[in-house]
This record gives C-alpha cells, structure tokens and sequence, in this order.
C-alpha cells in the first residue's frame, strides 16, 4: 500500500497569486494520501480510475463522471480504487460562489472536462487579462453551477459501529444478518438496530445498500459488467442492481457507470 502526503507540487499551486491553479497527477492504484488539508477550495477531479474520499466522519466514492468539492481547511485523505489519472483545481476562498463550505460529490458537465483538460496547459502564472484568465473565470462560473450527487455515507463514531461498517465497505456482497454482524463487534442485535441510525442518519440495511452503490463504481471502472456487479454485490439478479441503482441515482447503471462491459 502505497502512502504519499500532499505534492510538493499541491502546495505550490495553493500559493500561487492567482484566483484558479490546476494540478495533474498519477498514482497506482491502492495510492493512499494522507490526511491532509489546503488553504484552498479544490475541486478534485479524474478522467480515469475511481477515488474513495474521507472528510468530517463521511465517505464518498468519485467515478470519472463526477468531482468532489473540498472546501479550504477541511482535513481529507484519498484512497485509489484504481489507478488514477487525477486533475484538481485550486480556488481562491469565496473565488467560487456557488458551492458553500460543504463537502459534496459534484457532477461534472462535458463542457467542465473540457475546460478542465485545457486548464492544465495553462502556466500558473497565467497573465490577468489574458484569455487564459477568462478560460479560468469561465471554469469558475461552471463550477458554481454544479449540482450535488447521492454519493456519500456518513461514518459512526461509535468504535464498535465503525468496525462494522469497514467490514462491509470491504465485503460488499457478504449477506450476514444483523445479528451476525453485531456479534462480531460485540453488539446485540437490537443494540444494532438501536445505535445505527442514531449514528449514521440510515439504517443498517439502507447504509449497506448504499454501500454497494457506490462500490459498483470502481469495480465498473475495471471492466466489470451488469450481471457481474449483480453477483460481487450480493444481488439477486442483474434486474434486480438495476432497479435498485435506477431508484438511487436516477438513471440505468448503463448510463451513469462508465466501464459496463
């Protein structure tokens, strides 16, 4: 297992005198960051592999499609899924309008991509008045925009919950009853089903379903397809992720996953 700290590089994009700086990097996957935190707002972003992302006792899986919002000051650390291909930004704070001082996983826009690739091109010393300027404020504007994605859990502080919940982003497709599960940890299972919601804001069958949503991103960015995810993840049928993945995020797996087989 891999384990770097912020670049070198990182910190040097968060002082240079600009409203925006942009930032590529590569990592392997099993690449661990540690926790870490910028003077900042970032938009972290990859146009290959898949990220899982922990801030303020919560969760969050990235897949290509999407970018996290990490407000400045906000201690995070990032774990790759797979191998990544990443490209952040850098804002400013209050450079970005629309955004708040939340963390959340953003859709990104084909348009967004586009200026994001070609942000990194641009020298970090980017003249004011340039078009490379207006580029940035462009990709400042279309940042704001962005609308948030369900692609988050909320972590228990309870020791005992917190070693559950590991074991089952760690197994997704194991089907252990909640009283199998409490016994592992030491917890009844009324206890369980007392404490997890007091916890964590879901119960512990819709957290574990979530769960598995968002694990089917990183094993669809390894070629995975439709009834493969079904049966890693612990589904009945490929009808049956389908339904259930169509009713959280909106749309057919086919079209929000992007490695289907």
């Amino acid at each position: 297992m891999l384990r770097r700290g912020p670049s070198a590089d990182a910190q040097a994009a968060n002082r240079v005198p600009r409203p925006v700086a942009a930032l590529a990097r590569s990592d392997p996957a099993g690449t661990e960051i540690a926790p870490h935190l910028h003077a900042r707002d970032q938009l972290i972003y990859a146009i290959r592999g898949v990220m899982t992302i922990r801030a303020k006792g919560f969760i969050w899986t990235l897949p290509p499609s999407h970018g996290m919002w990490m407000p400045a000051h906000t201690v995070h650390q990032i774990r790759m899924d797979t191998e990544v291909e990443m490209r952040t930004l850098y804002f400013q704070p209050g450079t970005v309008t629309g955004q708040g001082r939340d963390c959340q996983v953003l859709a990104i826009t084909p348009l967004l991509r586009e200026l994001i690739l070609r942000a990194m091109t641009i020298p970090p010393r980017y003249a004011l008045d340039s078009a490379d300027a207006r580029l940035m404020d462009l990709i400042v504007d279309e940042v704001g925009w962005l609308e948030p994605r369900p692609l988050s859990l909320k972590l228990p502080e309870d020791k005992r919950l917190a070693r559950l919940c590991q074991w089952l982003i760690e197994n997704p497709g194991e089907a252990a009853s909640i009283a199998e599960l409490g016994r592992e940890v030491g917890l009844s299972e009324r206890s369980v089903i007392r404490l997890f919601p007091q916890e964590t804001g879901l119960s512990l069958h819709r957290w574990r379903q979530q769960a598995r949503l968002m694990r089917a991103f990183a094993l669809s960015d390894q070629g995975m397809n439709i009834g493969q995810l079904a049966d890693e993840l612990g589904y009945a049928s490929a009808s049956a992720f389908g339904k259930m993945f169509a009713k959280q995020f909106g749309r057919a797996p086919r079209k929000v996953l992007g490695g289907l087989g």
